[in-house]
């Protein structure tokens, strides 16, 4: 069940420390042909702030060479990370009063915009079950989380964008983000 946090809302502020780690691993990721992910923490005590970047493996490939035809993408248009470790994650750093505020993932030599596959899973609806198939979007975030999509575009950082659900509209939403240093 996910429940309503100020960070879900958007209007979130990163430290460049934190970005550089993001930024980091998805030009890590653009140089190993795949998607990076991970996620971003901050302080419980000052919700809309994130100061620290978790890199996570992203498991697109493995689970494509596990079944082609149900996970047709490769990790070069599409992210997947173990999801009990990143539940486990989240828990943890809850208790540890750093929650996690924000998962994060990169586009290749495309733009930092929300696609409709990240949508529907991040919505907990349905991916498309082949390429061009159709996308169902679900209730809403299986976590209480922003979203951030970096772009890199020819072996250099774009863009950074963050998304939030906006849950009367059921869509992912752009919003505003500050960057800092610290």
């Amino acid at each position: 069940m996910v429940t309503d946090h100020p960070w879900t809302r958007g209007h979130l502020t990163i430290t460049r420390a934190a970005l550089a780690v993001v930024e980091k691993d998805a030009l890590r990721g653009y140089a190993a042909d795949e998607e990076a992910c991970g996620y971003l923490r901050g302080p419980a005590s000052i919700a809309l702030f994130c100061d620290e970047a978790v890199p996570m493996q992203n498991v697109a490939n493995k689970l494509h060479a596990i079944d082609p035809e149900r996970y047709f993408r490769t990790a070069r248009t599409y992210f997947s990370f173990n999801e009990k470790k990143f539940d486990d994650a989240v828990r943890a750093a809850a208790q540890e009063g750093r929650p996690v505020k924000i998962l994060y993932h990169s586009h290749l030599d495309a733009g930092a915009y929300f696609s409709p596959t990240d949508a529907a899973v991040m919505s907990m609806g349905e991916p498309p079950a082949h390429e061009g198939g159709e996308i169902t979007m679900g209730p809403g975030p299986a976590w209480p989380l922003a979203f951030l999509v970096t772009s890199v575009r020819g072996g250099a950082i774009d863009e950074h964008r963050l998304f939030v659900w906006d849950a009367e509209a059921r869509v992912f939403v752009a919003q505003a983000i500050t960057i800092v240093d610290g």
